[in-house]
């Protein structure tokens, strides 16, 4: 299968450069092969691929199907990590550094990653919002400014309220960044900045059960390299926060 071989391996295959691959993948909108050969993996083949536990069979042992369960998590954390790069790192994360109030998008699935970034946010000293109503999130973009940030999450890039929120959030001119798994999705092709959290998904339309892990490591990511470089400022935050939550156990 395409999907499965290095640049190198499709190279021998086609008898051509790694190079002429590299600007093919380009050429059709990727921004490298990893990404291509991603979305090759999630092209629906036939009808035994209609499944997200295709790997999965039902004469599996229980541990055989939590170890390849495992091995499926792990997976995805690889291959979103290959995709990261220091430049792009740091032009996102001066952009939230700098900004006045950082807000989290996400529904459906994407929800789970939203509600993690805006609570692992609250604990340093930039302002997070996070509401889980599409109203009431589209009410949020329509307050934001130039001056703000927004993160977007979702699976396949195309769902159609979080578009709808994309487009009041540019209407007002906020930076957004896009943690999403197709990089030629709407919601990729608009954003400011992109994140792909990537997966052996079957197709935009499963609820990127593995990509979930993705999409939260690339969150603990960036909230880790703002906590280093907030360091005092978050620290005395965090202390706030555990001192709070202590006197509610007393």
């Amino acid at each position: 299968m395409v999907s499965e071989l290095t640049i190198n391996q499709l190279a021998d295959k086609v008898g051509v450069s790694t190079a002429s691959i590299s600007r093919f993948a380009k050429a059709v909108g990727y921004n490298n092969f990893r990404e291509f050969s991603m979305d090759l993996a999630n092209v629906t083949t036939d009808i035994n691929r209609d499944t997200m536990f295709k790997k999965i069979h039902p004469d599996d042992t229980p541990n055989e199907m939590a170890e390849k369960t495992f091995q499926a998590m792990i997976d995805a954390l690889i291959s979103t990590q290959s995709l990261l790069h220091n430049d792009r790192l740091e032009q996102i994360v001066d952009q939230i550094l700098k900004c006045r109030q950082l807000a989290f998008f996400g529904l459906g699935g994407s929800s789970v990653a939203a509600l993690d970034g805006y609570h692992k946010f609250l604990r340093t000293s930039i302002n997070s919002e996070y509401y889980p109503d599409f109203d009431v999130q589209l009410m949020q973009a329509a307050k934001m400014t130039e001056k703000d940030c927004a993160i977007m999450i979702s699976h396949s890039g195309e769902n159609q309220q979080a578009l709808t929120v994309l487009k009041q959030l540019q209407n007002n001119h906020v930076p957004v960044i896009a943690i999403t798994s197709y990089g030629r999705s709407s919601l990729a092709q608009r954003a400011d900045y992109v994140l792909l959290s990537l997966a052996d998904q079957v197709n935009k339309t499963s609820d990127g059960m593995y990509t979930l892990i993705a999409q939260l490591a690339l969150i603990d990511s960036l909230f880790t390299i703002v906590a280093v470089k907030l360091a005092n400022k978050t620290e005395a935050v965090m202390d706030r926060v555990r001192e709070a939550i202590d006197r509610t156990r007393t």
